[in-house]
């Protein structure tokens, strides 16, 4: 939608203004009854002037239009392939063990067994198994799926609940 230029109160006074100073000025510097054809074209010119100066004022480009931010585009979305919900794995079975070798974010078997109905898809090479501690603070082992070997084939973890 375009915007109609319109003109400020003020930028109007402002003309208004400078075209009557400018217009005036010479008649007031001649106010004798003896007239030259110099003060006449003096006139002539400062009228020239003013009327000059308020085309000039009004025709500016510095108006509201070139103020305005220009729009930006909106960012290019990535359009990715949807994912088939055989290979959408649940949220709530990623688990953070306590290893011999730290932290590590892992899949839990157990809750991929109850909680995912392509269980038995699920690429066997990237299950294994992981000493970590439970509360207590002893070491147990847990069988788990590497988040990165799933991700390198398909699979991808669900984004909300």
């Amino acid at each position: 939608m375009k915007r109609h230029s319109t003109t400020s109160p003020i930028k109007l006074a402002l003309c208004a203004t400078l075209a009557l100073a400018l217009s005036v000025a010479p008649v007031s510097a001649g106010n004798n009854n003896s007239r030259s054809d110099s003060q006449d074209a003096t006139t002539v010119i400062g009228i020239i002037l003013g009327l000059a100066t308020i085309g000039a004022i009004l025709s500016s480009k510095n108006d509201w239009e070139s103020y305005k931010e220009k729009p930006k585009h909106p960012p290019k979305r990535v359009h990715r392939d949807r994912v088939p919900k055989q290979l959408i794995l649940p949220k709530n079975c990623v688990r953070n063990y306590r290893t011999q070798q730290g932290n590590r974010t892992l899949f839990s078997n157990r809750c991929l067994k109850r909680n995912f109905a392509y269980y038995d898809n699920l690429p066997r090479a990237c299950k294994t198994k992981v000493v970590a501690r439970n509360k207590q603070g002893t070491y147990v082992t847990r069988k788990i799926f590497r988040p990165h070997c799933l991700t390198n084939r398909g699979y991808r973890m669900q984004k909300f609940y």
